[in-house]
């Protein structure tokens, strides 16, 4: 997770940035002491709880995630109540469903496989009140903010966080009309398990987000911004779904995060002010002076779903390949299809029917065959790599066309095919 690799420079940048001197420095990283417990995850009630469990690494280790494992770790409440977390595999843990008291307070207790003892604060089990609305405004001329509303009747919340995952879809240079199964050409329907030439990708966001109202009469959040994404971003081509998630955090939580926040802003040269301290809320019981990563809250969730449509976005997506005609002028980024670009003859490898066609010289071939009843034997014929079948033209002259399997399959670039069902139509 993004924010486990914030907390991981910022800490190598605090123990390793003591001097302030304006001279060449180059820091001796290797013997900087390392391996502190990050604790990732809240206590959520209404839904499942997932800590991530692991260790700071050098920056010289080349493993990204040091996961912590075979730790036993249990949500406990101020009534000695125990809720195990079962062990899910690279350092996740995993309690189900449950539903919390929001009278009581809770905190996480760890135990890990040296026999070391940690535990989080008591913190007070917070009710997130609904999301009022999620909407957008053109912040530059090529910019888009996303902004949330919100609030809490009984003015209990005061302190909020968010975050989001997001869904978007992408196109190929040559969008499938034709495959080839079972000694048949068939046509693709648009977005059906055989359409590879529509795909949707998701992320998590990255931004640390949160919002207070705690200098106001009513505890009402208006106009949060979430983030913002530009014409260049490849989210906004099509249509883009962001499901935002919103929490109610403590006042503690709120500084620790605004503190986090502002710490990651201020990396930039080691002669930059020193990181303010990290230590949230968790504790080593065993070693108190151990320095433990990460913040426990405990509270529900409430999540909202807003769809920006193409029409409804002020500003336009960048067309990438705005000079290349009869290609898809949306499809991102640029580097995956500068080989689609062209077209070029194909050179038949024998002239005898159901033979492959070889190209020497792709991108792109026109297969012209002389006779209707003339057939291909497979959707893929060689070339500089595999080639797909992507459409075919009927006259007097059927024409195969054929391109570079990543000009054709969206898949490749690592997402998927299968549209999610919150995804709308059009």
């Amino acid at each position: 997770m993004e924010m486990k690799r914030i907390i991981y420079l910022l800490a190598l940048i605090a123990f390793t940035v003591i001097y302030s001197c304006k001279k060449v420095y180059t820091p001796q990283l290797v013997s900087v002491s390392t391996n502190f417990l990050a604790v990732d995850g809240d206590i959520f009630s209404g839904d499942s709880t997932l800590i991530r469990l692991s260790r700071t690494t050098k920056l010289t280790d080349t493993t990204q995630i040091k996961a912590e494992l075979k730790a036993i770790v249990s949500v406990e409440s101020d009534q000695n109540a125990l809720y195990p977390l079962t062990e899910k595999g690279k350092g996740l843990y995993v309690l189900g469903v449950t539903t919390f008291d929001k009278n009581r307070k809770y905190r996480l207790n760890i135990k890990t496989s040296d026999g070391k003892i940690y535990q989080s604060d008591f913190v007070p089990m917070k009710v997130t009140p609904a999301i009022d609305s999620i909407y957008i405004k053109q912040t530059q001329p090529n910019e888009i903010t996303f902004y949330a509303d919100s609030h809490d009747a009984t003015n209990n919340t005061r302190y909020y966080r968010f975050d989001y995952k997001d869904t978007w879809s992408y196109v190929s240079i040559y969008p499938t009309n034709y495959n080839y199964i079972n000694g048949r050409f068939n046509y693709v329907e648009q977005y059906s398990a055989e359409d590879i030439g529509h795909c949707f990708r998701f992320s998590n966001s990255t931004e640390l987000v949160v919002g207070s109202t705690v200098k106001l009469s009513q505890d009402v959040l208006k106009q949060q911004p979430i983030f913002s994404l530009t014409s260049a971003s490849e989210k906004i081509a099509q249509t883009y779904v962001i499901h935002l998630r919103e929490y109610a955090i403590t006042k503690e939580g709120f500084e620790y995060y605004e503190r986090l926040k502002k710490n990651t802003e201020q990396i930039g040269t080691i002669f930059d002010p020193q990181p303010s301290a990290l230590s949230g809320n968790i504790h080593c019981i065993t070693n108190p002076t151990e320095l433990v990563l990460g913040f426990i809250s405990a509270s529900t969730r409430s999540t909202k779903q807003f769809t920006l449509y193409r029409k409804d976005n002020p500003i336009e997506p960048t067309e990438v390949n705005v000079n290349v005609e009869g290609i898809n002028r949306f499809a991102y980024p640029l580097p995956y299809y500068e080989k689609c670009r062209s077209r070029l003859s194909p050179t038949p490898a024998s002239k005898e029917q159901g033979s492959p066609w070889v190209f020497t010289g792709p991108p792109v071939a026109d297969l012209n065959v002389q006779s209707p009843s003339f057939y291909l034997k497979a959707n893929k014929i060689l070339a500089t790599g595999d080639s797909l079948l992507y459409s075919i033209e009927t006259g007097l002259v059927y024409t195969y066309l054929y391109a570079p399997e990543i000009c054709v399959d969206c898949r490749l670039r690592g997402g998927t095919n299968i549209k999610p069902s919150y995804y709308p139509a059009n």
